[in-house]
């Protein structure tokens, strides 16, 4: 049965949530969709520079931590991590990826477990890079990892807050497609480089692209953290897409032809192991455990996203 988060437990710690990550594309869109549920949400930032009546300061780097902040949540969405898509994947820039991800949510999971009031829900975000290159497998929650540097990162990020498993504090796992919007993110950066002409299918075209639209993502969310669930979902729409058929589709829209197609051996030339694994992989995941649940997408296809 669904109970809405302002009715459990007492009611001045049942309506706040605490968010991390709220500064990028998803996390903003995750505070602005709870704050317009009525629930009180607080953002935990880095930069002391971002000290606001909604915030809490944490250096994780540094351990600057006051434990006293973080009772009476009760829920802590953990979205925070180095972002995977700029730069090209120096040692430097792995490093900061796997710390960003894996010390950083070990460190939260120490924390949460020391409270005197701890959080009753605890929502780790993770990613379906956890599957590898699979070519046409399909993909559930129950598939084995891949492999990889997403792989291996995704696999010990989810590790990572498994000390909480075993406390009162409810754990979901969300493995994130890639996360898509008219308004913005990365469908935003590419619709105006369509109407230009200047983009095509990448490779091949027959890697499998896991995708979800970030409203689906508001709503699932919502959905995993106001049902009696637990564990590791797959956030993406039923119906993922080959990149020749997203390239065909967003090209669609804008009423242009798509460019020429860009050669694999360019791709990893320009971008060496990012661009093999985030351009070139194919992820062939469906949300199998959202459906069985009783989830309802409102935008399962790339048509009803782009209409």
């Amino acid at each position: 049965m669904k109970w809405p988060l302002c009715i459990l437990g007492s009611m001045p710690t049942s309506h706040r949530i605490l968010v991390t990550g709220s500064s990028g594309f998803v996390g903003k869109a995750v505070v602005n969709h709870f704050k317009k549920q009525g629930y009180v949400v607080h953002r935990l930032v880095r930069d002391v520079r971002q000290k606001a009546p909604d915030t809490i300061y944490w250096n994780p780097m540094n351990e600057e931590i006051n434990l006293d902040d973080f009772e009476g949540f009760h829920t802590v969405i953990h979205l925070a991590g180095e972002s995977i898509g700029d730069k090209r994947w120096t040692d430097a820039k792995k490093e900061a990826i796997f710390l960003s991800r894996v010390r950083h949510t070990w460190l939260l999971a120490q924390i949460l477990s020391r409270l005197k009031r701890p959080p009753k829900v605890f929502f780790s975000a993770s990613a379906v890079g956890y599957y590898g290159d699979r070519g046409d497998e399909i993909l559930t929650e129950e598939s084995r990892k891949g492999t990889g540097f997403l792989s291996d990162v995704c696999a010990k990020w989810e590790e990572a807050s498994q000390m909480l498993d075993q406390s009162k504090i409810r754990v979901v796992r969300g493995r994130f497609g890639m996360v898509l919007s008219k308004d913005g993110g990365m469908l935003g950066r590419l619709i105006p480089l369509f109407r230009w002409g200047l983009c095509g299918r990448l490779g091949s075209g027959k890697q499998w692209v896991s995708w979800i639209a970030l409203d689906d993502l508001l709503r699932a969310l919502e959905f995993t953290l106001t049902q009696d669930v637990q564990g590791v979902f797959n956030f993406t729409s039923p119906h993922p897409v080959t990149n020749a058929e997203f390239t065909r589709q967003v090209a669609k829209i804008v009423h242009h032809r798509p460019f020429l197609p860009v050669p694999a051996w360019l791709i990893k030339l320009m971008f060496g192991e990012k661009g093999e694994q985030l351009f070139l992989s194919s992820t062939r995941v469906v949300p199998k455990r959202l459906l069985e649940k009783g989830f309802i997408f409102k935008k399962a296809t790339l048509e009803e996203l782009l209409l």
